[in-house]
């Protein structure tokens, strides 16, 4: 009987632990959805702070490998890149400078006439022709050079693109603003220098009069010499000088033929040249063959003299 009750003293206190225990787990496990809801959004934000933040960076990222990919695809296929003559615009802040321009092109081209109809076409609308040269035998070629304005010079060398494919092309300019400086102060300073002698004429005497008249003539010569040197430099700048070099395709190897009737010809003008000689030198042929053909008796008499004399 003791046992009895002690037993269902321990059975409820054991009964008792274990529903407070059941009801603790339930309201942790109602609890733990908003914890980790709320974690979860606190990642969400980190990782779209995270993605706002490397964006510029990733962006980035991309166009190196898209550039460095389009680059691998040139090197690859080189045939397929295509070479502009002028990659960009030359800088309009340069434009109170005095520059000269000189530009080689080197072409390749199915077709040579349609490369010097274009080069025609591109000199009549944007200068003039300088110098043109053909070669139609073998490989053909066409060389040209042309004086373009140089306030025309992109769009024309635009328009010679049409020339055919570009495999070279080289700009070199030179830059002729100090010049220009210097021979405008050269022409002022023998203005001065003219006008200064003129007046030193008038004060002189007869006798000094032809040195005077001597050193205002050496003034106007570099007077002319200066503005001869302007307008030259002038003129350089105005026209750029564009070379234009095109190969066309190569000549098919053919089989050539030889002549054969050149041979029998030069036979027969051998024959009657050595007949024409044998005529004018036939006394000494005749002589020589006299000699060769009694030679036997012909020495020896000259063997029976010999021994008469002795």
């Amino acid at each position: 009987m003791k046992f009895r009750l002690w037993f269902m003293k321990r059975f409820w206190l054991v009964l008792f632990i274990y529903t407070l225990v059941l009801a603790s787990g339930c309201d942790q496990a109602s609890e733990q959805p908003g914890a980790t809801d709320a974690m979860k959004s606190e990642d969400y934000g980190a990782m779209e702070s995270e993605d706002v933040a490397q964006a510029p960076a990733r962006e980035r990222s991309l166009s190196e490998e898209a550039t460095g990919a389009q680059e691998k695809k040139l090197e690859a296929s080189p045939e397929e890149a295509t070479l502009s003559i002028l990659p960009m615009d030359v800088s309009e802040a340069a434009s109170d400078r005095m520059l000269e321009y000189s530009i080689q092109l080197n072409f390749s081209s199915d077709s040579i006439l349609e490369s010097r109809k274009v080069a025609f076409e591109v000199a009549r609308k944007y200068g003039f022709l300088s110098s043109s040269r053909t070669y139609a035998y073998g490989t053909q070629q066409f060389q040209a050079t042309l004086r373009i304005s140089s306030d025309r010079l992109y769009e024309a060398l635009k328009e010679l693109e049409a020339a055919g494919k570009l495999k070279e092309s080289s700009v070199d300019v030179t830059d002729h603003t100090a010049d220009l400086v210097w021979q405008s102060i050269k022409l002022d300073r023998e203005q001065l220098r003219t006008l200064r002698r003129q007046a030193l004429q008038n004060r002189t005497n007869a006798q000094n009069q032809i040195q005077a008249e001597n050193l205002i003539s050496s003034s106007e010569d570099q007077q002319d010499q200066a503005k001869f040197e302007k307008w030259k430099i002038r003129d350089r700048v105005q026209w750029a000088t564009v070379n234009i070099s095109v190969q066309g395709p190569e000549a098919a190897t053919e089989i050539e033929v030889p002549k054969y009737g050149n041979a029998f010809i030069n036979i027969t003008n051998s024959l009657l040249a050595l007949s024409y000689w044998m005529l004018e030198n036939i006394l000494w042929l005749a002589i020589l063959a006299v000699i060769i053909w009694k030679w036997r008796k012909i020495w020896n008499g000259l063997k029976r003299l010999v021994g008469k004399d002795e």
